[in-house]
């Protein structure tokens, strides 16, 4: 009776280890978002390879105090815990980021204001004129905010404690392009969701892309062999009129484009910025190089000399005909938004579907390069912030679980698949996202950001003329944008 009843002891005592462990491991898993995935614990995935790199930052306690927020797209910093679990991936990853930020540091965030983009940039320029200490950061639309720079409101990065632009976390173009004489006034990490979703690259059918036999896409990037010249061989002869002998939207293409903001991605992507530094360091005006001509013409001809291209005029406020081919199977590639594959109309896409970055200008760039369109946030800290080893901590620390965390989840919901153990896929994903590119004169709004956008769209190839119009009042802005960081 002794032996029976130790055994019988032995096995609930078994039974209840058992049910404990699954029982936390369940609950760390819903509290990411991922109810019976514990991708934490699975060392094939990338939230585990991230999760091994450290931030380096010293252990604090903030005794509660927020870090005050004004956002443009609240959902980049906050979601509120009533909204947890509802089919939102990226919200939960938010949630959760924000947990484990607020649980380490003993603080919490809020955002004390938000609006549109004018609303948002109008509000911190006046509060902080004010002298008003009302917000610790601002994660303002890119060119409004800009646009308040020469008023002399925000800290220098390099002075705020604990921020390391070094850090994988944080993309290049902050320390290199958008830094003059030691000092970043407007800085972009992987907290900027909206910059991390917001590149631009090329989409395209797979069931489609094998009846053409276009061979292995992802094996030309990785080869490096993903050129403007490759993708106009690919698609300049795929056409299928509808029956009625016209050329329109109700015919299949090889290759649909939206005549929009998603044309100015092109300069980066061919590695032609608007602005880059001198000898000595200060940026200077640069579109007008050795290959600016050809790149307006290569594109000019694609859109109205290609054949195998549909080339539509986006007015905004809905989808354009370009996307709507695409999702109508009427079309192999397409150029979206990397975060168009969290929409609805792409989650339930019935074809498998591939992401290819941008394609280079021809085989001898090295890297592949992309931009993000103008919807997306930057990061600045106002004059009026009192402690600035709180907010950098803070930034630093929201900046790293976003790259370890939210980012992947993104990749997820864009590859259709769990836990990312297609290495192929994910080396395709990270040469997207690492080579988003801001540089100088598109993030502090110098202008021409917009060229090749309004020059297609007007049916403009001369680039000479355009140009003559245009410099004199971006070198107004470019020297009023340099006189800000004179103040410092």
């Amino acid at each position: 009776m002794k032996r029976i009843l130790c055994l019988t002891l032995a096995i609930i005592m078994l039974f209840s280890t058992m049910t404990l462990l699954f029982s936390c491991k369940k609950e760390e898993a819903e509290n990411n978002g991922t109810a019976g995935e514990i991708k934490k614990y699975d060392e094939d995935s990338l939230f585990y390879e991230r999760s091994l790199v450290s931030d380096g930052l010293p252990e604090k306690d903030f005794k509660g105090k927020p870090l005050r927020v004004v956002a443009l797209s609240p959902g980049e910093i906050y979601t509120p815990e009533e909204n947890r679990n509802q089919g939102n991936l990226l919200a939960d990853a938010t949630f959760a980021r924000n947990q484990a930020v607020e649980n380490r540091f003993n603080t919490k965030i809020e955002v004390v204001y938000t609006g549109n983009y004018v609303e948002v940039a109008d509000y911190a320029a006046k509060t902080v004129l004010a002298g008003s200490d009302e917000f610790d950061l601002l994660m303002g639309q890119v060119l409004q905010t800009a646009n308040t720079v020469s008023k002399n409101i925000f800290l220098n990065w390099y002075e705020i404690e604990n921020v390391d632009f070094t850090k994988p976390w944080w993309f290049s173009s902050t320390a290199n392009e958008l830094t003059y004489n030691g000092k970043a006034i407007l800085a972009i990490s992987h907290l900027n969701q909206s910059a991390v979703g917001g590149a631009y690259c090329y989409f395209f059918n797979k069931a489609l892309a094998t009846s053409y036999e276009m061979g292995d896409l992802y094996g030309l990037v990785l080869d490096g062999k993903w050129t403007y010249d490759k993708l106009v061989e690919l698609v300049k002869d795929v056409y299928v009129d509808n029956g009625d002998d016209k050329r329109d939207e109700n015919d299949f293409y090889g290759l649909t484009l939206s005549n929009s903001t998603a044309l100015h991605a092109y300069l980066s992507a061919f590695e032609n910025p608007i602005c880059t530094k001198d000898a000595e360091g200060k940026p200077q005006i640069s579109i007008k190089s050795d290959k600016i001509d050809s790149i307006v013409n290569m594109m000019y001809d694609l859109c109205y000399n290609t054949n195998g291209v549909w080339c539509d005029t986006y007015a905004g406020g809905g989808q354009s005909t370009a996307t709507k081919l695409f999702f109508e199977k009427r079309a192999i590639f397409t150029q979206l938004p990397l975060s168009d594959a969290t929409t609805e109309k792409l989650r339930n896409f019935e074809d498998d579907y591939g992401i290819l970055p941008m394609p280079k200008y021809d085989e001898n760039q090295k890297d592949y390069k992309t931009m993000v369109g103008g919807h997306h946030t930057v990061l600045a800290v106002p004059k009026t912030c009192k402690d600035t080893e709180f907010v950098g901590t803070m930034v630093e620390a929201l900046s790293a679980e976003s790259w370890k965390t939210k980012t992947p989840t993104l990749y997820e919901i864009a590859l259709k698949t769990r836990y990312l153990r297609d290495n192929e896929s994910k080396e395709v994903m990270d040469l997207i996202i690492d080579g988003n590119t801001f540089d100088f004169g598109y993030v502090y709004n110098v202008g021409f950001a917009y060229t090749i956008e309004f020059m297609i769209r007007e049916g403009n190839n001369n680039f000479q003329s355009y140009y003559s119009k245009n410099r004199a009042n971006a070198n107004y802005k470019l020297k009023t944008i340099l006189k800000a960081f004179d103040k410092l």
